[in-house]
């Protein structure tokens, strides 16, 4: 990661034209990748810019008042990054921010040093890191690719869309500038993998809008995401591929081009929200006042979709919870399969698989509509093995006086799990939908 992030710092550094990097380099120009990171926020002293830091959430001690001497102050060591035994500084939370705190505690041999050039080539790496306040945690991301890709796509996120997205405004009380970040996202994110989805979301209607989708999926195929969230002591690191990306893109597309205007409760939804919004926001399980911990298994979910994966046994947990709550189903359940299956060709099944499954599980659903064999939901649901999964659904059909393929089910025994949630969350829709939720 850290190479990675370290391109990012060189890009900076020549976009600003800095060449050879002394000292006096250094303290003219220790502010601008501060000010970048702020999207031109005012930062005029180093007070502003440890304000600013903090602000981000760069874990620094309450001592730490120079940015310039944790720069330049050198002694005699090994850069960790070139190898070379010179001058080196020690690494710090704004020259390279995901060194866990923890490790300072091991002896100073082991922690990162870095010679002047790279140091400050590190710490011009946050002009183009992005970060987005998430409760307790922060997330923070940052791209790679090669170089000309890195710079096109850099171009179209940080220069274009970032731009407009993400705010920093600064208030002065008491003769000292206090900072607030705003990012304008039309979903709300509890957690970092919801708050990533988010911003994706938003960058994909921004790309549309201006006509750059196609283009930048392109080069998308290049580019690396890597995802650093957490707080205190520790930190947790992802990386999304180019190719997942990519689908990544194509998946949130299709979603946005499957919705329509709508209203949901005050809201107005446009097209290209409501397909996400709806289904999105009512993976929702209510815990109490703490809503964060509503929303856990929606961070679960996204977090296995960041990776191409479709959970259907989680997703049929949240819904069989939120029947249990008299809550509505989230909507356009089969928009978000359907499209997942289309860019990413599915996981542990086949979309032709899914489609029979989740068939059956509607046509069971709506013959039991109105009967009073509702209660099978929850026997098939707490069947614990294939047996008597199998056993419950053939004496349902029974008490239902009708006979339906179960081929695909047995075809599927090894993934009876997975087999299971769909025909469940087919029936449920059956059971509980509004009509975005049919469609079979």
């Amino acid at each position: 990661m850290i190479d990675a992030y370290l391109k990012n710092g060189e890009l900076f550094l020549r976009e600003e034209e800095i060449g050879e990097i002394t000292p006096e380099v250094i303290e003219e120009a220790y502010l601008r990748p501060v000010v970048e990171m702020a999207n031109g926020a005012p930062v005029d002293s180093a007070e502003d810019a440890l304000a600013v830091l903090r602000r981000f959430g760069f874990e620094l001690s309450s001592k730490t008042k120079d940015i310039l001497g944790g720069l330049t102050k050198c002694k005699r060591g090994t850069c960790s990054i070139c190898g070379r035994e010179t001058e080196v500084v020690q690494n710090k939370a704004f020259i390279f921010p995901f060194e866990r705190k923890i490790d300072s505690v091991v002896s100073d041999a082991t922690r990162l040093h870095f010679c002047l050039e790279h140091a400050f080539k590190l710490y011009s790496a946050m002009a183009y890191l992005y970060t987005v306040p998430v409760g307790d945690s922060t997330l923070r991301f940052f791209f790679d690719a090669p170089e000309r890709e890195l710079k096109r796509f850099k171009r179209t996120f940080k220069d274009d869309f970032w731009r407009e997205s993400f705010r920093v405004t600064a208030e002065t009380r008491n003769g000292k500038r206090r900072y607030y970040l705003s990012v304008n996202l039309s979903l709300s994110r509890y957690h970092p993998n919801e708050a990533f989805f988010a911003v994706l979301h938003e960058f994909v209607k921004f790309l549309k809008n201006r006509r750059l989708l196609k283009e930048t999926v392109e080069i998308g195929k290049t580019v690396k995401v890597y995802l650093v969230y957490g707080s205190k002591q520790f930190y947790w690191e992802r990386t999304i591929e180019g190719t997942t990306l990519e689908r990544l893109i194509g998946f949130i597309d299709m979603l946005q081009e499957n919705g329509r205007e709508t209203s949901w409760g005050q809201r107005h939804l446009e097209k290209r929200d409501s397909a996400v919004v709806l289904f999105y926001e009512m993976l929702e399980i209510p815990r109490g006042k703490d809503r964060a911990k509503n929303f856990l298994e929606r961070e679960e979910f996204i977090s296995k979709l960041l990776s191409g994966k479709f959970d259907f046994v989680l997703l049929n947990g949240i819904f069989m919870e939120r029947v249990k709550n008299k809550l509505p189903l989230p909507a356009y359940y089969l928009t978000w399969a359907r499209s997942y299956f289309e860019a990413f060709g599915g996981d542990v099944v086949e979309k032709e698989t899914f489609e029979r499954i989740n068939g059956l599980g509607y046509a069971l659903g709506k013959a039991m509509k109105g009967t009073n064999l509702e209660r099978y939901q929850w026997e098939l649901f707490r069947a614990r093995g294939f047996e008597e999964f199998v056993n419950k659904l053939v004496e349902l059909q029974a008490k239902l006086e009708t006979s339906l393929d179960l081929r695909p089910v047995y075809e599927n025994r090894d993934e009876w799990k997975v087999v299971k949630a769909i025909l469940l969350n087919g029936m449920l829709n059956a059971l509980y939908g509004g009509e975005r939720n049919e469609g079979n």
